[in-house]
């Protein structure tokens, strides 16, 4: 009987001994480098690069848009906004949040999209953006939902 206590013991500290220890908040500030990166890898229209930050099943949510699922819709998706003349897409990451797991992550923003409008005048449109993140078994965060809206409307300066 003490043989199997004596297994059960070292089972259990084995078990103690192998789980991850995940720090949050150093977790939180290496999924804002990631967004960051992502950014930059943005910032010079590689479509595989970009490509890259999202996992296979991502989703992108976007304000009137339908939704992109899946990497050959995002291919789609990417290819076609970076053939519009004059389209540039920018975003700032504010905020990370990570599970204690470790595992699954969001981070916030503001975003702006330059792109024509209806009459062909490129304008620019400020916005906000969640973006979920899952870390793959390569230990790499990943893109699964991507979700943006515009802000709101521009207010004038006060009169004075």
């Amino acid at each position: 009987m003490n043989r199997s206590i004596s297994l059960a013991i070292v089972a259990v500290l084995l078990v103690v001994g192998c789980t991850r220890r995940v720090d949050p908040t150093v977790e939180a500030q290496a999924l804002l480098q990631v967004d960051r990166a992502w950014a930059a890898a943005t910032a010079t229209g590689n479509v595989d690069s970009i490509l890259s930050y999202w996992t296979d099943d991502a989703r992108v949510l976007a304000t009137a848009q339908p939704p992109y699922v899946g990497k050959p819709a995002l291919r789609d998706m990417v290819t076609g906004m970076f053939a519009v003349p004059g389209f540039q897409i920018t975003w700032t990451p504010q905020k990370a949040v990570v599970s204690s797991s470790g595992d699954l992550g969001y981070t916030t923003g503001e975003n702006a999209i330059t792109a024509p409008d209806a009459a062909g005048r490129l304008t620019r449109t400020v916005g906000r953006y969640l973006t979920v993140w899952r870390k793959g078994p390569d230990g790499k965060w990943r893109c699964v939902e991507d979700i943006s809206n515009p802000g709101p409307p521009p207010t004038p300066a006060p009169a004075g």
